[in-house]
């Protein structure tokens, strides 16, 4: 049985914030050039509607198929709401690029699901003038590796791309050391990849 689940004036400003930013997201997209590379049923896209980088990261795999999803404060509502129903209908993935408490929060939602951490991601801009990425996980770490490379000032948006696009692999760990500053927000973020096998 669910837990009943309340909701206060912060979550409806939040979901009213997140719905705007919705708004006004781009909707001039070359459908031949965004070809979904698994059913959109089948990957949801965790936003921070909080953060810029977390909106960014969840457009490029909207564009690529994923269903998007705003992250709430609630993160139980998340979950049992958004994420849960979705499982018996094809869930494959949950793909976000938030604060590791999120992730914390979301892996111990899911450990009942069989849900599976493959990726995960740090980001760090901490006492640095660029940043640190460390990588780690059962998938092919290259084209992320790459991507950040090439990113630059895109570098959500490049590594959202290639995350919808990632095969497994070993289990592996890459460390990078990039020329990409960050402008405001939190100096710290963390993208992963939790998944459900058939």
């Amino acid at each position: 049985m669910t837990p009943p689940l309340a909701m206060d004036r912060r979550d409806v400003l939040t979901l009213g914030g997140a719905a705007t930013l919705a708004l006004l997201a781009p909707t001039g997209i070359d459908m031949e050039a965004a070809v979904p590379v698994r059913s959109a049923a089948s990957i949801i896209a965790l936003a921070d509607a909080r953060y810029d980088y977390s909106m960014r990261f969840a457009e490029s795999l909207r564009r690529q198929g994923a269903e998007p999803l705003m992250l709430a404060s609630d993160r139980a509502r998340v979950w049992f709401d958004g994420v849960r129903p979705k499982l018996r209908t094809g869930l494959r993935y949950l793909i976000g690029l938030t604060l590791e408490s999120d992730l914390f929060v979301l892996e111990r939602l899911a450990g009942s699901s069989g849900a599976r951490t493959d990726y995960v991601g740090l980001h760090d801009w901490r006492c640095r003038q660029g940043s640190a990425h460390t990588l780690s996980g059962s998938i092919n770490l290259d084209p992320i590796a790459t991507a950040l490379l090439a990113g630059k000032t895109r570098w959500a948006e490049s590594l959202g791309r290639a995350l919808a696009l990632a095969n497994e692999g070993g289990r592996t760990e890459r460390r990078l050391d990039l020329d990409c500053a960050i402008p405001a927000g939190p100096r710290f973020f963390v993208s992963w990849r939790m998944g459900w096998t058939a």
